[in-house]
């Protein structure tokens, strides 16, 4: 087993954690007016509880402050994030 990358497709508008050429989990999002809807994020049970969904959400949060976009979570995963911290409030559409 490889190291997990996560990279960014812009072009889709995912993040994606990848075990060499496998896509292990993924992070969805579509942007509309500098604001990133995160829809959805995924990891394969085989993957999981070793934090893939939390560096997706972190690769995306880094992101967003880059481009000084707000993030609205949609998904369930994300909303329960946004709710335990203070920590992405910078990001956070109010």
């Amino acid at each position: 087993m490889e190291e997990i990358k996560i990279i960014h497709s812009l072009d889709k508008g995912k993040f994606l954690a990848m075990d060499g050429e496998v896509k292990v989990g993924s992070l969805g999002y579509e942007l509309k007016d500098r604001v990133i809807y995160i829809n959805s994020t995924y990891v394969d049970p085989e993957y999981r509880n070793r934090f893939l969904g939390k560096r997706l959400l972190d690769q995306c949060i880094s992101y967003a402050r880059e481009e000084k976009f707000k993030i609205s979570p949609v998904c369930s995963y994300v909303v329960k994030i946004f709710k335990k911290t203070d920590k992405y409030d910078d990001v956070k559409v109010i």
